[in-house]
């Protein structure tokens, strides 16, 4: 609340300051010229002197320019201080007035609004008349005369006194002195208090009293509509501006007087207004109630009933925090379940502050489900399964021929009503529900759904096409009479209105009501009466299991938009191009798990279909299930008689199967008469392998790209696991098609994924997940999954008589083990060109044979042929580079082998875009082999016998 305080007066302008004398300044330059003369014996240094009387002359009027332009700012600052100070008053006089008003108000609007102060007691006012304010300021110090102080007078005067205040005086004999209808006017205001009479007397025949002979009335002197003069009966006058009442004001507040009802009570129960709950007549009765939910509360003229099934369909309740809004509904709750067994009528109730208000009320089998913001995902999927709620009674009537539920048979369809505390925060958590509350209040009447809504502030929550629908409005105490506006017709409840008090507005006529309370007794007696009767059924599916079997998803319909297995070709359909399958190779939808699908109020078979998704990527942290969904997948391909290839987990051997891959789909695809068998190639972890690649990252994506593009020609696609969107190198999310995302390891990698906010669950069980956009439950794996598929890497011998360039990052410790293993080797590249007799001149013919492709021989053999020690040479990159003659020949006419050598030792060896094979850096015999062809790995048996024979 606003302070009526004054801010302090302005100061007054300050004088200038006093500049003293400059007598240093004058003294100075004189005993300077004194000094100089003396010490030069010059005359002409006294001129100097003369300037003792110039410093203090030019002092003096920068003096007197700086006080002039003092003076100037000082009144400026006085004058817009003056200015801002003057502008508060009347702020303050308005809000001064404002208080005045609320404490007394004038006598026919707190009799119209049935104020509890209008006692015969309270005082009457007759107007208003300046008067002193109560923001007058401390008095100015005292000023001399001048404009100044005349200036803070006027001030303080016009902040003194108030232009127009109420005027109130004692309640007792009023006597309304003078004629016309200003005269009749005041008579009448002052006649509406209950403690004053009037008396009229004309102007001509009122006495002329003083004060000592006055009487105990006050007197009111009309002189016209804007002036009157007040009288007391001390004998003190004072001139006022009068107020008065209209005819049609006095005679409605009289007409309320003559037709007044008692007081409505400060609390009520249920219990006492209805008969007993459990009486033999009620148990009887077959029929219907014909009003429902019933009697609810009392009003001035007695029992209160709510009719949604005839006034209107659904309900806007109103009203602050405290003011009785829960507990209407509890009583609304109680009232429907009293009147109809749950094959009748059943209740949904949305909690959105706790669910508190609302858990004593499900015990009762009326009610079908309580949704509460603790749960909001589960609230979220109930809530739009009453779209498929809709679809459901829109098919029951049509296949009645019913036009609404009441021409349907007893108990065909029961009436659901669907009461919602806090609504406003249930639109704000859940935006996309208001489009679905206004279809319920377009078609509940006819559909027999029935909405109650309560917020505190319905206006600007409550959209139009609702609040249209809502024919019942209920407002509580409210925190100010501005937010009943489009809600009531009139004010709400006054302020201090005891819990329960409440405004009902019904076909736009308002009363007064006092809404009953229950008890936990009253709950159980109603639910002890339908104990034998079976629960209402609820609008929604179970949630999904933790745990789905194979055979529980083969029991469930496929997922809509999928294309038929049973579908007969189209002979017109074109010829694939491309990517795209034969027309002839059979589609293939693998089974992923059961899909809740609360739209439709069903659960579907989820499936994969590559040529429909595309490629699946596979999202989840350690946990969520994403190895176990692979393993699943691929069972799921086997069973429908699909090859299924398995990528190993090392970089090297995964570029090593793709390769063969890539090889033997190219060839199956020239040499097959008929369409081969899909091919599902599973990936695990695709963005450790990315990253495990470095620089070669792109090359295994491309690799992956070209083994995609043939795996769709056969009806297959490529299935991949990926731990972290955020962490996966940039291009590898976009590879893929479709994504099963599971339980993501935070909320920005849930939503980076394509996850939306609300779907993250941090508790999700494992395979718990979505897909296209609803929530799937995997399929539990049976049995262990497949091994990986390891590539071919053949074994290789140096050939007699080819000679052999070995590079070795540490060529002594390889030389020696290929000597342990029984291989005469060089350490000298000088001595392979030795060692080659090269052919004569002119000769056109080689001495050497060509260079064969390494063959397998048998593992088992030990004993190894020695070559020539000049044949073979080991030494590390520098040492070949340095000998490049001896390099070049081995290119040329043998073999160059790498031994643990990496890529930087091949490209000083085999040239600036020399590009090798990566290899098993844990295998010991593994070595790289560029035989005049493309680099290949091998196995060079030698190196791990003589490893194993290493003390």
């Amino acid at each position: 609340m606003t302070a009526l305080v004054m801010p302090p007066l302005p100061a007054p302008p300050s004088p200038p300051p006093r500049t003293p004398f400059p007598v240093i300044a004058v003294i100075a330059p004189a005993i300077g010229a004194v000094v100089i003369l003396l010490i030069t014996g010059s005359v002409f240094v006294l001129v100097f002197a003369a300037l003792s009387p110039l410093i203090a002359i030019a002092t003096a009027l920068d003096s007197r320019r700086t006080a002039r332009r003092h003076v100037r700012d000082e009144a400026a600052r006085f004058d817009r201080d003056c200015s801002a100070w003057l502008a508060r008053v009347p702020e303050l006089h308005a809000l001064e007035r404002a208080r005045a008003d609320a404490a007394h108000p004038p006598v026919h609007e707190r009799v119209r609004a049935r104020d509890p102060g209008v006692t015969p007691e309270a005082p009457v006012r007759l107007g208003v008349a300046p008067a002193p304010s109560a923001i007058a300021p401390e008095r100015p110090p005292v000023l001399e005369d001048g404009p100044t102080a005349q200036r803070l007078a006027d001030l303080v005067a016009q902040a003194a006194t108030h232009p127009a205040l109420p005027v109130v005086v004692p309640a007792g004999p009023v006597r309304v002195i003078g004629r016309g209808r200003a005269a009749d006017s005041i008579a009448r205001l002052v006649d509406l208090h209950p403690g004053c009479s009037v008396e009229r007397v004309p102007t001509e025949a009122a006495p002329v009293r003083s004060g000592e002979s006055a009487s105990a009335s006050v007197d009111l002197i009309v002189e016209s509509p804007t002036r009157a003069r007040l009288r007391l009966p001390d004998g003190r006058e004072r001139l006022i501006r009068p107020e008065g009442a209209t005819r049609r004001e006095h005679a409605a507040i009289v007409d309320r007087r003559a037709t007044a009802t008692p007081a409505l009570p400060e609390s009520l129960r249920w219990a006492a207004l209805v008969a007993p709950v459990a009486s033999p007549a009620s148990e009887s009765s077959g029929a219907p109630a014909l009003r429902a939910p019933g009697v609810i509360g009392v009003d001035a003229e007695g029992l209160v009933e709510l009719d949604l099934l005839g006034d209107a369909p659904h309900a806007l309740v109103g009203g602050t925090t405290g003011s009785g809004k829960s507990e209407f509904l509890r009583t609304v709750a109680l009232a429907w379940a009293a009147g109809g067994a749950p094959a009748e009528r059943s209740i949904l109730l949305v909690d959105f502050k706790g669910g508190s208000a609302f858990a004593e009320l499900a015990a009762l089998p009326h009610v079908s489900g309580l949704l509460t913001d603790l749960d909001a995902v589960a609230a979220e999927r109930a809530l739009r399964s009453l779209r498929a709620e809709i679809r459901r009674r829109e098919t029951a009537l049509l296949e009645h021929g019913a036009r609404d539920i009441g021409e349907l048979p007893p108990a065909a369809l029961a009436r659901l009503l669907i009461l919602v505390d806090e609504y406003a925060v249930l639109v704000e958590s859940f935006p996309e529900l208001q489009a679905l509350v206004a279809d319920l209040a377009a078609r509940g009447r006819s559909l027999g759904i029935h909405l109650v809504l309560c917020t505190q502030r319905p206006g600007g929550v409550v959209r139009d096409a609702v609040a249209a629908n809502c024919g019942i409005r209920l407002a509580f105490r409210m925190a100010s009479a501005s937010d009943a506006v489009g809600l009531l017709p009139g004010p709400p409840p006054p302020d201090g209105s005891p819990a329960g008090r409440a405004v009902l507005a019904v076909a736009g006529r308002s009363r007064a009501v006092h809404i009953a309370t229950i008890a936990p007794a009253d709950i159980e007696a109603v639910a002890a009466r339908w104990a034998a009767a079976p629960r209402a059924a609820r609008p929604w599916l179970p949630p999904l299991p933790a745990r789905v079997t194979r055979a529980e998803a083969r029991a469930l319909d496929a997922e809509t938009g999928a294309p038929s297995a049973l579908a007969a070709p189209d002979p017109w359909a074109p010829v694939p191009q491309g990517d795209a399958p034969a027309a002839s190779t059979p589609p293939l939808r693998l089974a992923l798990g059961a899909v809740d699908d609360p739209d439709r109020q069903r659960r579907v078979r989820g499936e994969w279909d590559p040529q429909r998704d595309g490629a699946l990527l596979v999202v989840g942290a350690r946990g969520s299930g994403a190895a176990e969904a692979l393993a699943m997948i691929a069972r799921s391909a086997g069973e429908a008689q699909c090859d299924v290839v398995v990528l190993p987990a090392g970089l090297a051997d995964a570029l090593g199967v793709l390769a063969e891959l890539r090889d033997e789909l190219d060839g199956a695809t020239a040499q097959a008469a008929a369409p081969p068998r899909p091919l599902v190639l599973i990936a695990s972890e695709i963005d450790a392998l990315v990253a495990e690649a470095g620089d070669r990252a792109l090359d295994v994506l491309d690799a992956l790209d070209a083994i995609d593009r043939r795996l769709r020609r056969r009806g297959g696609s490529l299935v991949a696991s990926c731990s972290s969107v955020l962490r996966a190198r940039s291009g590898v999310v976009g590879r893929f098609d479709s994504v099963l995302l599971l339980r993501a390891a935070s909320l920005d990698d849930h939503r980076a994924a394509g996850g939306a906010p609300g779907d993250f669950d941090a508790a999700a069980p494992p395979g718990r997940g979505r897909w296209r956009g609803r929530a799937v439950q995997l399929i539990e794996p049976e049995g262990p999954p497949p091994g990986p598929r390891l590539p071919e890497v053949p074994l290789w011998r140096p050939t007699p008589g080819r000679p052999t360039a070995v590079v070795s990052p540490r060529p002594a410790v390889t030389a020696d083990r290929l000597r342990r293993a029984g291989i005469a080797v060089a350490t000298d590249p000088a001595v392979l060109s030795s060692a080659v007799s090269m052919p004569p001149s002119g000769s056109t013919e080689s001495p050497h044979p060509p260079p064969p492709h390494p063959q397998p021989s048998d593992p088992t053999s030990s004993r190894l042929t020695p070559p020539h020690p000049g044949w073979i040479v080991v030494a590390d990159a520098e040492s070949w580079q340095a000998a490049w003659a001896a390099l070049a020949l081995a290119r040329r006419e043998g073999d160059v082998v790498l031994v643990d050598a990496g890529e930087s030792d091949a490209r000083a060896v085999l040239g600036a875009r020399a590009s090798i094979p990566l290899r098993d850096e844990g295998a010991q015999d593994e070595v790289i082999v560029v035989d005049g062809r493309r680099p290949i790995r091998a196995r060079w048996e030698a190196l791990r016998l003589g490893a194993g024979r290493d003390v």
